[in-house]
């Protein structure tokens, strides 16, 4: 697969823009019902991450700030499943992101082939976004289509299968 992009924290702008987006007292109703729902205030971390990000875009550094001081837990473990999961973001992604699985099963059938086409259409490599912010560009562990090898997945949850490298950019011209 591609080199990844250099990991670079987002900008300010884009973490103030992020958390201006949502202010953490206006999800806190949300996120009481969420929390409800479990025996402990920590243990309903995933549920609130997702709301949080799904409000902001991403999760910002004053995201993780404010997520454990509401969850009464470490930032360190905040931040901990926001690096361990590829769900959530800790960096602005386009509004479509695309993963192209890249374990054994996709690469033996071509998925490397599918993720080179995919850069040079819409000119950026792996873990970038397009300068329109449209498409961002991830490889992903296993997607779960084996059977459809190689595929890819568009966050939105459309999965796509047996694709080639033509397929592959003709699918996400169609969405645009």
């Amino acid at each position: 697969m591609s080199a990844p992009a250099t990991r670079t924290a987002p900008s300010a702008e884009a973490c103030a823009a992020a958390d201006a987006r949502a202010s953490f007292d206006a999800l806190r109703p949300r996120l009481d019902a969420l929390v409800a729902r479990y025996p402990a205030r920590g243990a309903a971390l995933l549920p609130v991450l997702w709301e949080v990000q799904t409000a902001r875009g991403f999760v910002t550094p004053q995201s993780v700030r404010e997520i454990a001081a509401y969850l009464e837990i470490p930032a360190a473990q905040v931040e901990g499943v926001v690096t361990f999961y590829t769900m959530f973001r800790d960096r602005p992604v386009g509004r479509e992101v695309v993963m192209v699985c890249k374990t054994l099963s996709c690469r033996l059938r071509g998925a490397q082939d599918v993720l080179d086409a995919l850069e040079r259409k819409f000119g950026i490599h792996l873990g970038e976004t397009t300068k329109d912010g449209r498409y961002t560009i991830e490889a992903a562990e296993c997607l779960g289509l084996c059977d459809m090898a190689p595929c890819m997945l568009v966050v939105d949850g459309e999965r796509f299968g047996d694709l080639d490298p033509e397929k592959a950019v003709r699918i996400l011209e169609e969405r645009a």
